[in-house]
């Protein structure tokens, strides 16, 4: 009893820095009862994270935008000016206003993944606000993979900053590289705190709940790199 008290008792604060070091401590917390700033707050953090690092990152990935475009041989001379243009145009308030929208869609989607296969895989009926509330708290690792890449990007002028197996493989276009480049030590550190999180909102074995969280993960790299895709873990 003393233990579901204490549990009951975890403060915003205690549940945001626990994600980083005790992610049970935060997981059961949700468990127990899950508010709508467990929601509201995570994503609000990230999405000022994303705001403060804009100015830096926007001009990098503009430049390298461009670059693409003019080197593309896809596209026409008319249609690479009008690319172009499109770009010039763009207007800075829409580079904010995105950011939380895309914020919240992303881990909405990753949350409903998780929690249909929480209850499909899982034998759970678990409501959705509590794995929407998890997968806030897990994505507040963004947070600190902004740290660490932003000032890599700026030192190097690129957006090719890669934190996982893409450092040690040659960059290329291949199938293989953008599998690599999804292997990402945020990734991974992400898909273990979501398996971590549906074994303790589901009340099932770790092993079991991990087995379904890189079932996904893994599911979703094979597809992502076949389209070429971006991955939002």
């Amino acid at each position: 009893m003393n233990t579901l008290n204490e549990t009951k008792e975890v403060g915003l604060l205690s549940k945001i820095l626990s994600i980083f070091w005790e992610p049970s401590k935060t997981f059961e917390s949700i468990s127990q009862k899950t508010h709508w700033w467990d929601v509201v707050v995570p994503i609000l953090l990230i999405t000022i994270v994303t705001w403060i690092t804009i100015p830096y990152i926007v001009p990098v990935s503009t430049e390298m935008a461009k670059d693409r475009i003019q080197k593309s041989e896809r596209l026409n001379e008319a249609q690479k000016e009008q690319a172009l243009e499109n770009i010039e145009n763009q207007k800075p308030v829409f580079r904010y206003v995105m950011p939380p929208i895309s914020n919240f869609i992303m881990i909405l989607v990753i949350a409903a993944v998780m929690w249909m296969a929480g209850n499909f895989f899982l034998s759970g009926e678990r409501k959705f606000l509590p794995v929407l509330g998890m997968t806030s708290y897990v994505y507040l690792i963004n947070i600190l993979a902004s740290a660490i890449k932003t000032p890599l990007i700026v030192s190097k002028n690129s957006m090719e900053v890669y934190t996982g197996l893409a450092t040690i493989i040659p960059k290329s276009d291949s199938f293989v590289f953008r599998v690599a480049m999804h292997i990402d030590i945020f990734a991974v550190w992400k898909v273990v705190l979501l398996g971590i999180g549906l074994g303790i909102l589901y009340k099932t074995k770790q092993s079991r709940s991990l087995k379904v969280s890189f079932a996904i993960w893994i599911i979703y790299i094979l597809g992502a790199s076949a389209a070429g895709g971006l991955s939002p873990f």
